[in-house]
């Protein structure tokens, strides 16, 4: 039967043993995480990547109107322009014209007194008509329009400021607007007789009957 003194002499080493094995085993794997990089780092977070939109596709250019080039077009284009306008404008402008003429003074120079407020509001008009399609007619009147609006002012510029008599020079001036006036109507003339003649155009009853020029 052994002692107990004995047992405790024998624990005591055994314990010794197992304790170290234990120290041995967690250095073993100290050494094997070292060996590895040792502890696995924390995932870092991923930045997101920004997507850029995509451009806004451009709205497609407006079309423009194509010029009409061939006879037939043209004559489409001028008919069109007399239709819806053109020829309300004309003749507008024919009666405004006629009616400023008809207040021109007379060989003795005496003086009237002018209104061409209704002949200034026709040129408006008429100016917004000006893109006529046919060269050569719009050639003729948009110069008529130029040396009606022109003549009229020289001539009402040469009004006398003081009393009814002009002086020499306002008289010259009168007279040189007058002409300027006579180059518009017959400016205007032709611009008509061209879309008559080349177009079969002609409002009815005709504006000029009023007076022959």
């Amino acid at each position: 039967m052994d002692r107990p003194g004995r047992t405790r002499a024998l624990l005591l080493p055994l314990l010794t043993v197992v304790t170290a094995a234990v120290l041995l085993s967690a250095c073993a794997g100290a050494d094997s995480d070292s060996a590895n990089g040792g502890a696995t780092p924390a995932t870092q977070p991923t930045t997101p990547t920004a997507t850029s939109s995509p451009s806004p596709t451009p709205p497609p250019s407006p079309t423009a109107t194509p010029t009409p080039t061939t006879a037939a077009e043209i004559a489409e284009a001028v008919s069109s322009w007399y239709t819806y306008g053109g020829e309300t404008a004309m003749v507008s402008l024919i009666k405004e014209a006629v009616k400023a003429q008809s207040g021109r003074p007379g060989a003795d120079m005496e003086l009237v007194t002018l209104d061409f407020g209704g002949l200034m509001d026709a040129l408006s008009t008429a100016r917004l008509f000006n893109s006529l399609p046919d060269p050569k007619t719009r050639t003729a009147w948009s110069a008529a329009i130029d040396q009606l609006d022109a003549g009229a002012l020289e001539v009402l510029d040469s009004a006398p400021e003081t009393g009814l008599i002009q002086s020499p020079q306002e008289a010259g001036q009168a007279l040189r607007g007058w002409h300027t006036f006579d180059e518009g109507i017959k400016s205007l003339k032709a611009a008509q007789a061209r879309l008559h003649r080349a177009f079969g155009l002609k409002p009815s009853p005709d504006p000029w009957e009023a007076r022959q020029f």
